[in-house]
């Protein structure tokens, strides 16, 4: 059976919590779906039951969640799964938005089918598409 295209439901920045990691290379998922709630003008707040801040917009016509789990990097599969969770997003609906270790770790994955299980270290071979060279 062919994989239907399904849109986009969640588009998780992965980086860690606090002011020490504001400016390091791990955030960068973080920046990134910063930028990209500044311009579809979301904007972004804390969800305690979701353990993470996170912002809704509109892509296409389509409704689309933003996180940044406030858990650190190696845990925010468990930010991920509470929220696909309760809004019945499938891990084919979900995309991570960048891995940490990007200038060692060869090609970009865009996380697409990794679910929620977490960090998947910007493997080369993570099973996304490539973004990167």
């Amino acid at each position: 059976m062919a994989q239907q295209n399904l849109p986009i439901r969640l588009i998780v920045g992965l980086g860690n919590p606090g002011p020490d990691y504001v400016r390091t290379r791990h955030n960068a998922g973080f920046r990134f779906v910063d930028m990209l709630a500044g311009k579809l003008g979301a904007h972004f707040h804390e969800e305690r039951k979701f353990q993470g801040e996170t912002a809704r917009c509109r892509i296409a016509g389509h409704e689309v969640w933003l996180l940044k789990p406030l858990t650190f990097m190696n845990a925010s599969g468990e930010a991920v799964s509470v929220m696909a969770n309760y809004f019945k997003i499938t891990p084919a609906e979900d995309h991570g938005a960048l891995d940490a270790d990007v200038d060692d770790a060869g090609p970009l994955t865009d996380g697409a089918g990794q679910g929620a299980e977490g960090d998947g270290g910007g493997q080369p071979d993570g099973g996304g598409e490539k973004v990167g060279k």
